[in-house]
């Protein structure tokens, strides 16, 4: 979905929260307990500065964005990489074995509550207080 034009962070507006599109140039990161398991994605504007093992971080939780929380990781695991720029392959591609390890790998390292079949907790996702900022920014100016 296109969420800058021309390097201005652009928004889709609709009434469903859910639908909205986030703006900015973004990266994502994966954050970990202290028994290893990953507990929760996060989405920063691409000029922040990347997240630390043991620093606070001020969130929102996609689907309550109304209230910032404060976790701690225990690490930090950067998830955006990027294949393909101006229509170049500018990283080489991993092979269809390399990924399907690498799903595998993911997928056991959630905790049980996530993985689990019945009622399993849902994993969830985050934005910093910046890009929150921003959205609000944007979603008021299109007002």
């Amino acid at each position: 979905q296109l969420v800058e034009v021309n390097g201005s962070p652009c928004l889709k507006l609709t009434e469903d929260e859910e639908k909205m599109t986030i703006p900015g140039m973004k990266t994502i990161y994966r954050l970990y307990d202290a028994a290893g398991h990953p507990f929760m994605d996060l989405m920063a504007l691409e000029e922040e500065p990347s997240p630390s093992a043991g620093q606070e971080l001020l969130i929102r939780v996609l689907g309550r964005l109304g209230e910032s929380t404060k976790v701690i990781p225990s690490t930090v695991e950067p998830l955006h990489r990027t294949f393909f720029r101006d229509g170049q392959v500018c990283e080489p591609l991993p092979s269809l074995p390399e990924v399907r390890t690498h799903a595998q790998v993911s997928l056991n390292l959630l905790s049980p509550a996530h993985r689990r079949l019945h009622e399993p907790q849902p994993y969830p996702v985050a934005v910093t207080e910046r890009l929150h900022r921003l959205f609000l920014e944007l979603r008021q100016g299109s007002h």
